[in-house]
Parts: structure tokens; sequence; C-alpha cells
């Protein structure tokens, strides 16, 4: 997820709603990330800063391996990603990574760009349209990505 902006309840409902094994939080209000932390102690949670967080103890980018699969992540406001997707592809093919997830620009989207899976969940703090996205990994390295919507509160 990312771009949480302070709406840490839609977060929460995203997680009630998955069950995760793993939490990635692509920046921008990564404070609300201590809301995870209290609800769900025991769930791995990466997360990097964006540009409206100051905690420089939060790192800018990661790249970490799951089930054999490189993933980088960064928010993406240094790479540019609002102009274009170079800069970030970039550092996602330099890091060897096969998946590259960023924020920040609040819009959706899985895309194949030059043989890369790209990766951006869009805003789970959006009052009117809050996504966050999926990834389902295998123990052989395959993988496969989704935007999902949150529900709605019944």
């Amino acid at each position: 997820m990312s771009d949480s902006h302070g709406n840490e309840d839609n977060m929460l409902r995203a997680i009630e709603q998955l069950s995760p094994n793993l939490i990635i939080h692509l920046g921008d209000c990564v404070r609300d990330t201590d809301c995870i932390e209290r609800h769900y102690p025991s769930t791995p949670l990466w997360r990097v800063r964006g540009n409206c967080d100051f905690d420089f103890s939060t790192p800018d980018c990661g790249l970490e391996e799951v089930d054999g699969i490189r993933i980088f992540f960064a928010h993406g406001h240094r790479h540019g990603v609002k102009m274009n997707m170079d800069s970030f592809c970039n550092s996602v093919c330099f890091s060897g990574a096969q998946l590259g997830l960023f924020g920040h620009t609040h819009r959706a989207v899985y895309a194949k760009i030059s043989g890369l899976e790209l990766l951006n969940p869009g805003s789970i703090g959006d009052h009117l349209n809050p996504t966050y996205a999926v990834i389902e990994t295998t123990p052989s390295g395959a993988f496969s990505c989704r935007i999902c919507k949150l529900e709605e509160e019944k």
C-alpha cells in the first residue's frame, strides 16, 4: 500500500480483508505504519519514506527478496515517477529486481516496461477510491500482481 496520508482505518480494513503474510508501505505518512505494528505485531512490515515523510531513519528505498523474487521498492518522488519512469526503471534494473514497487502518483497501475514488472498500488488513503495491491508468490519464484479496490464498510 502507499500514500495513506493519515487514513489508518483504510489501511487496517485492507489488512483485515486480506490477512497478508507481509505488508509493504511505500511512503507518504509512513508514520501510519505504527498503527499496523500495534494491530499486527507478528506480520513483517517493510516501509520507505515518501516526500511527505520527515523521519530520516526510514530509508528512501529498499531491496528485499521473497520466495526467490527480488523486489525493489521506493516511494518514487526521487525517481520523478510523475514525469516518466526512466529513473525508476533504471533503479529496478540495476538492483537486479524482477519487480519494482512505487507510489507517489496516487494512480494504481501494473505494467511491464522493457522486461520489468512495475506496480503502483495507488493510494490507500484516498477517501473516494482507495486502492492497494496484492502480490502472490510461489516458492518456485513465480509471482502475480493485482490491484484491489478497498471494499466499502458494511
